[in-house]
């Protein structure tokens, strides 16, 4: 039995939302539990899969029985050195079709046929070729480790808000690099309009199918690394509702109590990251497949992709046969904090920046970012950086000059280190290295490391 695929575009608060039902699909890509194949032992751990075809790709270990505010320990699977070269060739014939001018919904037809049956949002979107810790994601999950920013529910940003995935996890083991193809995508990214394409696996990172070699070009061309995102829509949630206020009590009469807040009964609507849609958006015929589907997914090939997780792997590559500059340009793009803290704060006015560097945690009676003055440092700068370039640097610099804050010296210190080529950082730690001045103790050698890059660059 073929697919059945629908494509529709629903309005969301005056913006269009690309959605596509999928139903009998071939299940050859997705995401599946596997219980406790982790084999370390802790019965806390539950393993997910992505899996491609027969071969399981990438190892997801959630702790805590799954818990979803948990950060995930991820790595690629033993033994993974590739997938079906005919899934391959089916992506990257999409990828082409995108970039000779279809839609989305036109150009990725033919992996949607390929996917779990259910609801997906269609985007495109930035990424940042990372793990989200300033490491190149090409060559970054050879050792299973927790990676920040791949909890389902981030801590920082709340359950309420909405969020757009940017970071990822490879399928290609970099042992599949060839310089010879590299020097052919140079050639391409600058005139493509979609550079990859990724499916969402968990919190900020998604796995890439394709357009591993484009990423390190775009990367060492400064080519922003566009991609097709695929995110599947499941989750349930509940708005929260405010009562309307009453009207205000006359002169004299007891002054009126604040509103409780209050839930609906029930669930308000169905979200992925990037999007909470409310059950009355949806059309009928998604949200019956949603609502009847399952909530876990085992394709026909389960026990084909469980009985390779046994295989032994060869020896892995490391990121290091990729340019230096690449892995250099990596450790200074954006990482899971700044994007958490960029979408965790609506914004930061210059008043509430003064009363931080006054330390205080408080402007007009409120709290700006957190009880904690550390933590507001930290997530101001993060927030800053990602958001408005000149205002992280004068507030980094009036930090630095304010030997009360020293505490926070060193952090904010090696933040400012990404922005290698800006004139006013470098004439900021110039002074602090020819001052010898005792209050820039602590940001003295990274002044220096600074200083000695830019006049390299020069």
């Amino acid at each position: 039995m073929s697919a059945d695929i629908k494509t529709d575009t629903i309005d969301l608060n005056g913006k269009s939302v690309l959605l596509v039902s999928v139903k009998n699909g071939e299940g050859l890509i997705g995401t599946c539990t596997a219980g406790h194949a982790d084999h370390s032992g802790n019965r806390s751990n539950i393993t997910r899969l992505f899996y491609i075809g027969s071969e399981p790709v990438i190892d997801i270990i959630c702790p805590s029985y799954g818990n979803k505010s948990a950060d995930k320990l991820v790595s690629f699977c033993p033994g993974f050195q590739g997938y079906d070269r005919k899934v391959y060739e089916i992506i990257t014939g999409c990828l082409n079709r995108l970039n000779s001018g279809d839609s989305l919904a036109v150009g990725l037809r033919d992996i949607f046929s390929m996917l779990q049956d259910g609801v997906y949002k269609l985007y495109i979107s930035d990424y940042y070729p990372t793990d989200g810790n300033g490491v190149f994601f090409w060559g970054g999950y050879n050792i299973s480790h927790e990676v920040r920013g791949t909890a389902e529910h981030n801590r920082t940003i709340g359950d309420d808000k909405v969020y757009k995935p940017c970071f990822l996890v490879p399928t290609m083991p970099l042992d599949g690099f060839n310089n010879k193809v590299l020097v052919h995508t140079e050639e391409q990214v600058q005139g493509r309009r979609i550079e990859g394409i990724v499916y969402h696996i968990s919190g900020f990172h998604s796995a890439l199918l394709k357009g591993h070699h484009g990423s390190v070009s775009c990367v060492e061309k400064d080519v922003p690394f566009k991609c097709a995102v695929i995110e599947k829509i499941t989750d349930p949630y509940t708005e929260t509702v405010v009562p309307a206020a009453k009207p205000a009590s006359e002169e004299g009469a007891e002054e009126e109590k604040p509103a409780p807040v209050e839930n609906h009964e029930g669930i308000t609507g169905f979200r992925s990251p990037s999007v909470k849609i409310p059950l009355e958006a949806f059309p009928k015929d998604m949200l019956r497949l949603i609502v009847g589907g399952k909530t876990e997914y085992k394709p026909e090939h389960f026990q084909t992709i469980i009985a390779k997780l046994g295989t032994v792997r060869r020896k892995a590559v490391t990121n290091n046969i990729l340019p230096l500059p690449v892995l250099e340009k990596a450790e200074q793009m954006p990482d899971s904090s700044m994007v958490e803290s960029a979408y965790a704060i609506k914004s930061l006015s210059d008043e509430e920046l003064n009363c931080l560097l006054a330390g205080d945690v408080e402007h007009n009676g409120e709290v700006i970012v957190s009880p904690n003055f550390y933590s507001s440092i930290v997530t101001a700068c993060n927030f800053l950086q990602f958001t408005d370039t000149k205002r992280f640097v004068d507030f980094a610099i009036a930090i630095m000059e304010n030997p009360e804050l020293g505490a926070t010296h060193d952090y904010v210190s090696r933040r400012v280190c990404a922005l290698e080529t800006n004139k006013k950082l470098y004439g900021f730690f110039k002074s602090v290295v020819d001052s010898g001045d005792a209050k820039y103790e602590k940001i003295l050698l990274t002044a220096k490391t600074f200083v000695d890059r830019f006049e390299k660059a020069g």
